[in-house]
Order: C-alpha cells, then sequence, then structure tokens
C-alpha cells in the first residue's frame, strides 16, 4: 500500500476522532445543560422550551431549502480547483441565497406566531414570544450556512472549534437566564445563543481567503438552481422522514400504548445520540471530499472504499460493545422499567452498522447531483418503512419493530447500491467485503449469547467478544492501512 493512500486513511481516522470528539464534547454539554434547566424550570418548563426549539427546527428545514447540504457540494468541487476568482465566488452566491432564506424563515415565523402559538401551545398568549423567535430563526439558518462553507473549504479545525464553542454558549447563556427569569427567560436564551453561535462561525468563515465578489440576487438565483433543486429535494426526505415518524408513534400509541412509545424513543435516542455520534463524525468529512471529486468516478470509488472500512472498524467493536451489554448500559441510560427496548435494539442496532456504510453511497447521488434518482428512492424507502413497521408491530410488538428496521437497512443498501454501480461502475472492493463478513460474524455472535440465562456466563462471553472485537479492528488498521492507533495517541499525548 504506497504512502498516499496511507496519508488518506490516517486523514479519514483523524477526522473521524476530531468530530467524533467534538459530537461527545457536544453530548456531555447538552445533558448537563438540560438537567440544570430541568432543575431550574422544572417539567413545564422543559415541554414549553422543547416546543419552542421544534417548532424552530421545523421551520429552519423548510425555509432553508436544504442549502446547509447541497451548498457544500458547489463550494467544495469549486474550492477544490484552487481558483480563488471561482470560489470567491460561490461562496458570495451562496451566502446571497442563505442570506434571503434566513429572512424568508423569519417573515414566516412573525406572519405565521398566532396561529404557532394556537396550533403548538393551545392559546394566543404565546404570540409575541415566537415573533421574537423568528430572529432566532433567522440566526439558525445564516449560523448553518455559514458552517456549510467551512465544510466545503475544508477547514474542518475551524469547523470543529466552532461547534465546540458554540455548545459552550449556548451552556452559558441559557442557565443564567434561566435562574433569574425562570421561564421567561427561555426565549432571550435561545436567541443570544443562536446569535453566538453564528458569531463564532462567522468570525472563522472571515478567515477564509476569498475575494468580496458583487453577486446580483437575480444572478446568485440563476447560478445556484442545482444546488435549491438538490437542496429542496434533501428538505422533502426530511420532511417525509418527520411524517412517517409521526404516523408509525400514532400508531404504536394506538395499539401498545404511550409506554410502548416511550420505549421506542428510548431505543431510538440510543441509536441516534450514540452511534449517531460516529456517523456524523464520519459525514461531516467525507461528504465535502466526494463532493470535490464527484466528476471522478474512480476516485470516488476510492473514497467510499476507505471510508467504509474506517467505519467498520470504529462501529464494529461498538456494536459487539453495545449488543453484549445492552442491558447494563439501558440501566445506566434510564432505569428498569426501560429494559424491554432490548427486543427492539437488538434487531434494530445491525440499521446503524448497515447505513453506516450504505449511507456513504447515498451521498455519492448527492455528489452527483442526481436529484430525480435520489428523490425516487428516497420517497420508496419511506413507504417501505412506514409498510414494514406498521404490519411487523402489528404482528411482533417491538420486536417485529426491530426487524423491521434492520430489514430496511438491508433494502436500502440493496438498493443504493445497485443504483450506483449501474450508473457509475462505483461499489465495494473485495477487501470491505471480507472485513464485512468478520465484523458481521463477531455482531451474530454477540447477539447469539443474549439468549444464555446465566448473566455472569453471557457478560464474560460479551467482554471476550468486546476484546477480540477491539483487537482485531486495531490490528486491520495497523496491518491494511499501516494506522498504528497506539502511536497516534502517544504522539497526540506527547504534543
Amino acid at each position: 500500500m504506497n504512502a498516499e493512500n496511507n496519508t488518506s486513511y490516517g486523514h479519514i481516522l483523524k477526522t473521524t476522532f476530531m468530530f467524533g470528539f467534538v459530537q461527545v464534547f457536544k453530548a456531555v454539554f447538552s445533558i448537563i445543560r438540560n438537567k440544570l434547566v430541568a432543575i431550574l424550570i422544572g417539567t413545564e418548563g422543559m415541554g414549553l422550551m422543547g416546543i419552542y426549539t421544534s417548532t424552530i427546527s421545523l421551520i429552519k428545514t423548510g425555509a432553508g431549502l436544504g442549502l446547509d447540504q447541497s451548498a457544500v457540494r458547489d463550494v467544495s468541487e469549486a474550492f477544490a480547483t484552487n481558483n480563488r476568482v471561482k470560489y470567491s465566488r460561490i461562496i458570495n452566491i451562496t451566502t446571497k441565497i442563505v442570506l434571503f432564506t434566513g429572512l424568508l424563515g423569519m417573515i414566516i415565523t412573525l406572519i405565521m406566531s398566532h396561529w404557532l402559538s394556537v396550533w403548538t401551545l393551545g392559546g394566543t398568549e404565546y404570540t409575541i414570544a415566537y415573533c421574537f423567535l423568528g430572529f432566532a430563526v433567522f440566526l439558525d439558518i445564516m449560523n448553518d450556512g455559514r458552517q456549510a462553507l467551512l465544510k466545503g473549504t475544508r477547514q474542518l479545525k475551524s469547523l470543529a472549534y466552532a461547534s465546540m464553542i458554540g455548545s459552550v454558549v449556548g451552556f452559558v447563556s441559557v442557565v443564567p437566564l434561566l435562574y433569574f427569569l425562570g421561564q421567561e427567560g427561555i426565549v432571550p436564551s435561545l436567541l443570544i445563543a443562536s446569535a453566538c453561535a453564528l458569531f463564532v462561525s462567522n468570525y472563522f468563515v472571515n478567515k477564509i481567503n476569498a475575494e468580496k465578489i458583487k453577486v446580483s440576487l437575480k444572478e446568485a438565483f440563476h447560478e445556484a438552481q442545482p444546488m435549491l433543486k438538490m437542496g429542496s429535494a434533501m428538505m422533502l426526505m426530511t420532511f417525509l422522514q418527520t411524517i412517517v415518524s409521526l404516523i408509525v408513534q400514532s400508531y404504536i400509541r394506538s395499539k401498545g400504548g404511550l409506554e410502548d412509545v416511550g420505549l421506542f424513543s428510548a431505543g431510538n435516542m440510543i441509536l441516534q445520540s450514540y452511534f449517531g455520534v460516529v456517523i456524523t463524525a464520519f459525514m461531516t468529512d467525507y461528504y465535502p471530499r466526494i463532493a470535490a471529486v464527484n466528476n471522478d468516478n474512480v476516485q470516488l470509488q476510492d473514497e467510499l472504499n476507505k471510508q467504509s472500512k474506517v467505519s467498520l472498524l470504529l462501529c464494529g467493536p461498538l456494536f459487539v460493545i453495545f449488543v453484549s451489554f445492552a442491558p447494563i448500559i439501558i440501566k445506566l441510560l434510564y432505569t428498569d422499567s426501560f429494559l424491554p427496548a432490548v427486543d427492539y435494539l437488538y434487531f434494530a442496532i445491525y440499521y446503524t452498522l448497515i447505513t453506516a456504510c450504505s449511507n456513504q453511497v447515498d451521498l455519492i447521488l448527492v455528489a452527483k447531483y442526481r436529484i430525480k434518482t435520489f428523490t425516487i428512492i428516497s420517497v420508496f424507502i419511506r413507504v417501505l418503512q412506514l409498510v414494514l413497521y406498521i404490519s411487523l408491530y402489528s404482528l411482533m410488538g417491538l420486536k417485529g419493530l426491530g426487524i423491521g428496521v434492520l430489514i430496511l437497512g438491508v433494502f436500502h443498501y440493496l438498493i443504493m447500491t445497485t443504483v450506483v454501480k449501474k450508473l457509475y461502475g462505483i461499489h465495494f472492493d473485495n477487501s470491505f467485503y471480507r472485513l464485512f463478513l468478520i465484523i458481521l460474524v463477531l455482531a451474530l455472535l454477540s447477539s447469539s449469547i443474549t439468549s444464555i440465562n446465566t448473566s455472569t456466563v453471557r457478560y464474560l462471553l460479551g467482554a471476550l467478544l468486546s476484546g477480540f472485537a477491539v483487537f482485531y479492528s486495531l490490528y486491520f488498521a495497523n496491518k491494511i492501512m499501516n494506522i498504528n492507533v497506539f502511536q497516534i495517541i502517544r504522539n497526540r499525548i506527547k504534543k
């Protein structure tokens, strides 16, 4: 294996660890903040803040037109040319379009404030609060746009710093205001946190070596049409996913009650909050890399295989550890009453192992701007999700839901890999499948020991399997990728 490949693997691992640390850092601050917020304003205040943030997120998703994702592709592609005028122009176009969508989101919130208050909180007394939150929508859309520029120009350290500082600022701004003002401090704290996050992101964006190029709004919209089309498609998929989730939760509530909804939600929270940390870390650097070389299918295949192998090496041991000790982990995170969620998790967790690789295939279609293909597949997947979840829950309860999630992951993988291979000849190589097979065997072994009734024996075997999974990942990284994790850690400590 040549030095270039080794360096590439090392870069992937380095950036994954960096953004993994960022996600963990943000999660820790979020946990501490939520704990203090719960103490300061109680369950009612937490509910009010939850409704506000959910509403802001929904409007931001719609008005933002998915530019926080689609803009990364155009900026990355232009930046990779090293043509300062070219990438400066796309940066200025993106900034102008994002400013427009931010103002659009704010105006929509202001116009809808009366109805938002009625729909979400059952009365008109929160209308003024929603008017102020319109500014938070504007600030959040602008911040997402600034962070898209950092991703596209590969300012990864700046992006990491911006995310971490934003978490700290959010913590520092929320707690004192709620301490002194109680529930009256919720809206000001959200506004201050959004403003500070934008200020920090803007500080790092201003360090990008780009020219100020005048672009009219008409020119900006004309040149940004592909970006807007793909962004709109991704926005539509986000809304569709939200709608499907609401329908599924409503069905579970009607058939199994709020308890099953709670167990289902807790299971998803574990998968998204903990395995999602790793997957988010993968995607933060991977998408800008493939966006920059979206016209080179050979390079795209190389990036896909490298990233997928690193994903398996990191997710594999986590999978084995979690399945082996799921009851203990659930008790630590929640309470004994949530233990029935393991029936769901033992199957649903395979979805994370599969999508850790298949999601990277999805992004090739996004990088290629195959809008129609991406949309058709995404709609089909959401319809299939609805059918699988409802039918299998009706037959087998929470266990059926978990099986439905697993089946959905398999279909998603098969469809995406088949389409991308047929369109571009891009596929996983044999070394990827060998690694995947070994990780899958370890995963199946960890699942098989969960049926052992004697907890001491079960956890002992789980510890042995977990240790082997970690050892194999380190061995593969060292022998195949020439990455010595222990040496990397030692070097970081010395620094």
